[in-house]
């Protein structure tokens, strides 16, 4: 789908920023100049700097300037899902992403021993059977972002269920390249069934030791996929 002239000069300021040709402090262009530089009209770029500061990429100074906002210290979902598509995640910035998730999942984990109901339950049975038929890379990872969104509703916390959402649409480029090798996809689905039935019995020791093996195992292969780009 072809992106409109406001997505595109959004997303060229926010890889300029990104990438550190801006930097937290900087000043940008004034308006009249970013209609210049880009060549579109005044309206579409009012609407850029609505977008950009609503995610937090810049700030504005009324009738003065506007500056790029400190982005790296009060970051969001939003800016790590950019910075994983445009390629510019560092290994640093991708192993607190994992280790926040590894903490929150083996948490949603325990509590979804506790309190999933059966409908819940038979609702994961029934991903597990689907995701199983699945040979699509992409489909493959929506069936997994499911699948791990499926146990945090189940832990009974909606918070848990939101924040581990956006932790798993912020790494969904690299969760596609990760389901392009077979042999890791074969792995993942044993593991996700070992877990569904520690789930359904109820025991919380096999259901976290089953998933903290598959996110380290899946950290492992994000990180040689962050090195090798």
């Amino acid at each position: 789908m072809k992106k409109s002239l406001t997505e595109t000069v959004i997303e060229q300021i926010k890889y300029q920023i990104l990438s550190g040709e801006y930097s937290p402090g900087d000043k940008l262009p004034t308006l009249r100049e970013l209609c210049e530089i880009f060549d579109v009209s005044r309206s579409v770029i009012n609407a850029v700097v609505v977008d950009l500061e609503s995610n937090g990429y810049i700030k504005t100074v009324p009738t003065k300037w506007i500056e790029v906002a400190d982005w790296k210290n009060e970051s969001n979902f939003s800016i790590l899902a950019d910075l994983v598509t445009f390629g510019l995640l560092d290994e640093k910035q991708l192993k607190d992403i994992l280790d926040a998730r590894k903490y929150l999942e083996l948490e949603c984990t325990r509590k979804a021993c506790e309190n999933a109901s059966e409908s819940a339950k038979s609702r994961m049975q029934a991903l597990l059977i689907e995701e199983a038929a699945e040979h699509d890379p992409q489909k493959r990872a929506a069936y997994d972002l499911q699948f791990h969104y499926s146990i945090c509703r189940m832990s009974g916390n909606i918070v848990y269920g939101i924040v581990m959402q956006a932790f798993e649409n912020s790494a969904y480029p690299l969760i596609v390249r990760f389901y392009e090798d077979p042999e890791v996809y074969e792995f993942v689905l044993k593991k996700h069934g070992l877990i569904a039935k520690a789930i359904l019995e109820n025991n919380k020791a096999e259901a976290e030791k089953h998933m903290k093996l598959l996110l380290e195992h899946g950290e492992k292969i994000i990180l040689k996929l962050i090195k090798r780009r």
